[in-house]
């Protein structure tokens, strides 16, 4: 039953019949709205657009009440003597008068309560037109901005193959390919937290920051810190991007890389056979901060019929058609059967069998680079640059050790050598090997051997930090000779710390250890490399020729 009030208002169409005064009079008198509004039926027509829940009142139907109404959620009161069959044209509610008061009451009830439901329903409606069309504009705006800020990316390199495919409109996975300035390749492979916009947004300055550098033949240990910088400042703390990012020498036979949260990227030869699986050895980008980021890359030693495969979890992770992971065990396999550079469509094909119509749960990313000689155009040099040939030295204090990215400030002093850009990433790794050798062993007294224990490698990093704070004496010198004639750089990194011999700490033969790696890289890429007064200096030689 309609309580007094409940309805704010309600528009009466009426004919001023005597038949229709006395109807509105009785109307009055039950007060079935807060407000009647009174109207002549001759400002009614079928197709109004109606504000308010609305009562016609006629003695006697015509042709307009027989046609389709715009709005069917009205009452229409007719004389209980009018043509019941011609009255059940009008699509809306009839009431034939006289009738019971209890009836009456309820038949206007439902008839307001039907009308109010529609508008309701219509504004929602209208509302969410009005947004989907919102976000279907600032989705385009965004993936012109992408489009935009991923034109540089060289993914027509013929030596590549890739396959994108996200979950959503968005990829939170991100692939990016650039040549470095004298023929090397740089290869980003990312996976933000979750998919769609959100984390795709991430690709920005991650995008910029890449091509940027690359430019400037920046190392890979370079990068991963500015990377690191950047969505450490970006990103909310619950999201983080896991990263591969590779560099390949010019000539194909020296791969450089960092990954951080990333599954293992596998290096394989002609025949499909797995030589490396090149694991996550660091935390995800966004994560720690400057102090706490490691950005110790690793390099490997590859042949030009080599290539090495990079994805994302969504590959290993992706569900068959009996919700079943496909599996590191199963990629490699499926590598094996397909290694061929001619295959990869062969290989995508045998992906897209697996999962079926079985839909994607998160973004699928996987790429296959041949590690072939690059091909790509190196700038010439022009003959009447020379390099001269120089000593570069300097002592550092402990507060300096505690304010200076040591390494990365002396790459900036040898910037300048015309030889260096192709070699960057491998000064830079060597170089840094040798410094945080003297500051952790040397100055700040840790042992790798802590590594070990599982908890052991977040304890010396965090270790490390304390000691350095905490710093009080000693020094760490470096000295650089650059000797033109040969292109030859020879490094001495010395300490003034405790003793301490690498065959103490380090099996350099056992692959298996946390740590070591860069010791072992050190013997394989410098030359002339020599340890003395009691592994307080070491030095070593390099020569600056082709890549």
């Amino acid at each position: 039953m309609l309580k007094r009030f409940q309805q704010i208002v309600i528009d009466i169409y009426h004919d001023d019949s005597d038949f229709a005064n006395s109807v509105v009079d009785e109307l009055k008198q039950l007060r079935v709205a807060r407000r009647i509004r009174l109207r002549k039926i001759t400002d009614w027509h079928p197709n109004a657009d109606l504000l308010h829940p609305t009562i016609v009142i006629t003695a006697a139907l015509d042709e307009r009440f027989l046609q389709p109404l715009e709005c069917p959620q009205q009452l229409l009161i007719l004389p209980a003597e009018v043509d019941t069959q011609k009255s059940l044209k009008w699509q809306g509610d009839v009431l034939p008068w006289p009738t019971l008061t209890g009836l009456t009451l309820q038949r206007i009830q439902l008839m307001a309560n039907s009308f109010n439901t529609v508008r309701q329903l219509h504004a929602v409606r209208e509302s969410l037109v009005w947004h989907t069309q919102r976000v279907e504009r600032e989705h385009e705006l965004v993936a012109h901005i992408f489009r935009n800020a991923l034109s540089r990316n060289f993914t027509n390199y013929e030596n590549i193959h890739m396959l994108l495919t996200p979950a959503s409109k968005f990829n939170g996975d991100l692939c990016l390919i650039a040549p470095g300035p004298l023929g090397s390749l740089y290869v980003l492979m990312a996976d933000f937290t979750g998919h769609g916009l959100a984390p795709a947004t991430g690709a920005l300055p991650l995008s910029q920051a890449f091509f940027a550098m690359a430019d400037r033949s920046v190392s890979v240990a370079e990068m991963v810190v500015e990377f690191n910088y950047r969505l450490n400042r970006l990103l909310p703390n619950d999201m983080f991007c896991a990263c591969f990012l590779l560099e390949l020498s010019a000539n194909g036979e020296r791969l450089t890389y960092w990954n951080g949260g990333m599954p293992p990227a596998l290096v394989f030869g002609q025949d499909g056979v797995v030589k490396h699986r090149l694991k996550a050895q660091h935390m995800a980008l966004g994560v720690l901060n400057v102090d706490d980021f490691d950005s110790q890359v690793a390099t490997i030693r590859t042949r030009s019929t080599d290539a090495i495969a990079l994805f994302t979890d969504g590959v290993i992770e992706m569900l068959s058609q009996k919700r079943e992971f496909l599996g590191m065990e199963a990629l490699e396999k499926l590598i094996q059967t397909y290694p061929g550079r001619n295959e990869f469509q062969t290989l995508v094909t045998e992906l897209e069998n697996f999962r079926g119509t079985q839909p994607l749960h998160d973004d699928l990313s996987l790429a296959i680079l041949q590690c072939c000689p690059t091909g790509l155009a190196s700038p010439e040099q022009d003959e009447e640059v020379q390099a001269l040939p120089f000593t570069f030295q300097t002592t550092l204090s402990a507060e300096d050790l505690q304010q200076i990215d040591v390494v990365t400030a002396v790459l900036g002093v040898l910037g300048r050598l015309p030889a260096l850009h192709g070699h960057r990433t491998t000064i830079y790794l060597l170089l840094a090997e040798v410094f945080n050798n003297a500051l952790e062993h040397g100055l700040l007294g840790l042992d790798s051997r802590m590594k070990n224990d599982p908890e052991g490698f977040a304890y010396y990093y965090q270790l490390r930090t304390e000691r350095l704070q905490a710093l009080q004496s000693g020094s760490i010198s470096i000295e650089v000779r650059f000797d033109q004639r040969r292109n030859y750089l020879n490094i001495t990194v010395s300490n003034t710390g405790q003793p301490w011999e690498r065959g103490e700490q380090i099996d350099i033969r056992n692959s298996s250890q946390p740590y070591g790696r860069g010791l072992d890289l050190l013997q394989q890429l410098a030359d002339d490399l020599q340890w003395s007064e009691a592994g307080r200096k070491v030095s070593f030689g390099y020569h600056l020729t082709s890549c």
